[in-house]
């Protein structure tokens, strides 16, 4: 299994926007091959505004095949009203998933 992780930085409105594009565009990601699940995770206090997703991938081709028509693999943060700043894409194999 394959991890697609953006870390990147979300505007005061962005954070409840990006919520709400992630919730209308997730029901189709789940009809995509090889979808395994989708994380968002937002900063505490400390770090207001930061956000993290993470989506999962059975297989890299099935992770790229999708990524590649956006920069992430569901696309929220292509949005410009999710007011998301400078993200940072990372891909990890998952070694162990419980």
């Amino acid at each position: 299994m394959f991890a697609r992780v953006i870390t990147a930085q979300a505007g005061t409105d962005g954070l409840d926007s990006l919520i709400r594009v992630a919730r209308e565009q997730l029901p189709s990601a789940n009809q995509k091959p090889g979808f395994k699940g989708f994380y968002l995770l937002t900063g505490t206090d400390a770090e207001a505004g930061k956000v993290i997703t993470i989506s999962l991938w059975e297989t890299r081709e099935q992770m790229e095949a999708v990524a590649g028509r956006a920069p992430d693999s569901s696309g929220i943060h292509a949005v410009p009203a999710t007011g998301i700043a400078s993200p940072h894409l990372e891909t990890y194999e998952v070694a162990m998933h419980v």
